[in-house]
């Protein structure tokens, strides 16, 4: 974990794919007992998310759900309530990222089951569905105080965005939210 965050910290502008990885390795050390590797994983996360994504989105979109379930391991970890809570949001940040950078999902069909999938649908695939997800992943595995958070933040994003989701969307939406 210190070797992947001193590359992160070090070289996050050089760095053009393996960012798949670099949430695995993450994903494992947010479930993980000791203090000093969640607090590691978890700052080095954050960092990817609200600095990294800012400027390098298009490169890291690959990854994004690999991201995103890196954040629910965190807000799962119920040794660490504070980072659990902070995970969450940083789930919120991810929404801003797929509302700003719609275009994005639109335009890259790096994985070869995007072929299948129609263009305006990517963003949905890609971008929203692992998002709420996750985030209904939380609520159904985590701590009451945690579950609250999510639920609430879920609930946010779909009022706040909701209105760009397709019909057929929200039939998917529900079967998240109704499972």
């Amino acid at each position: 974990v210190r070797c992947v965050a001193q590359m992160v910290n070090s070289q996050a502008n050089n760095i053009k794919s393996g960012w798949k990885n670099i949430f695995s390795v993450f994903h494992l050390a947010a479930g993980d007992g000791e203090e000093a590797i969640v607090e590691l994983a978890f700052q080095t996360t954050g960092k990817i998310i609200i600095e990294l994504y800012e400027k390098q989105f298009a490169s890291m979109i690959d990854s994004f759900q690999d991201a995103v379930k890196c954040l629910s391991e965190f807000a799962c970890n119920a040794r660490f309530p504070d980072t659990s809570m902070e995970a969450i949001r940083l789930v919120r940040a991810c929404a801003c990222s797929v509302s700003a950078f719609p275009n994005l999902f639109y335009e890259h069909a790096g994985m070869e089951t995007d072929v299948t999938i129609t263009e305006e649908d990517r963003v949905w695939v890609r971008g929203w569905f692992p998002l709420l997800f996750s985030l209904s992943c939380v609520v159904n595995r985590c701590k009451l105080d945690v579950r609250t958070r999510a639920l609430t933040v879920l609930f946010e994003i779909i009022k706040t965005y909701g209105d760009t989701f397709r019909p057929h969307w929200w039939k998917d939406l529900f079967k998240i939210l109704f499972r």
